[in-house]
């Protein structure tokens, strides 16, 4: 009887691993999708561009590349405006191991998310300091036109939904002290809001300071 108890007890174990196994869930395309969606920094960039154009204005791209004889999905995520489609994130996930993300940079290298969530945790650091920054940016005009983005753009969001773009090379805006601003930390940018005004502005960090890019009206 014993024996029997240990036969049975061993055909239930190895039944539930198999089980187990059968319901682990594969590594595809969907599920690489679903992986990179979950991510800080885009989470972070839709809610952004939300905040921004009223809406949600991302979408995806999806196939396939092979770096150094692996195969990845790739995956791009792209704003789409009415004047054109902006590139934000390539991120690439092994088609054999979906837990596993890299960041694609501008060259083509791939970089582990991990390393990506470094530079993340650099820039909150260097982000303790732009409140100071913002206080010399709208008291100092030699300084203000020393910190645009070239191009400026300016983007006035019509009824419709559409963004009219406009490219500026001097800023011509009145800024003071008086002024209220809220500020919104975003992995890869601050914006301000100016809520008299109607108006919100976009930095970017360049090096140890940090750049305008871009003003929402």
């Amino acid at each position: 009887m014993k024996i029997l108890l240990t036969i049975t007890l061993s055909l239930l174990l190895f039944s539930c691993d198999n089980s187990v196994i059968g319901f682990k869930k594969s590594c595809n395309a969907d599920t690489a999708k679903q992986t990179v969606a979950e991510l800080a920094e885009v989470k972070a960039k839709i809610k952004q561009l939300e905040t921004l154009a009223g809406n949600n204005p991302t979408y995806w791209v999806q196939d396939s590349v092979q770096r150094d004889n692996k195969t990845y999905y790739r995956l791009q995520l792209l704003n789409k405006l009415s004047y054109t489609d902006v590139h934000l994130y390539t991120f690439a996930v092994p088609k054999d191991d979906c837990k596993q993300v890299f960041w694609e940079q501008k060259k083509g290298t791939l970089l582990p998310y991990a390393e990506m969530k470094k530079l993340t945790e650099q820039t909150k650091t260097q982000q303790k300091q732009f409140p100071d920054f913002f206080k010399q940016f709208t008291t100092d005009m030699a300084f203000r036109q020393q910190h645009l983005a070239e191009p400026l753009l300016r983007l006035l969001r019509q009824n419709d939904d559409s963004v009219l773009l406009t490219e500026e090379e001097l800023l011509t805006d009145e800024f003071n002290e008086l002024q209220t601003y809220n500020f919104s930390y975003y992995p890869d940018s601050v914006l301000c809001e100016n809520t008299e005004k109607s108006i919100t502005l976009v930095f970017i960090p360049i090096g140890n300071t940090w750049k305008l890019t871009q003003i929402w009206h």
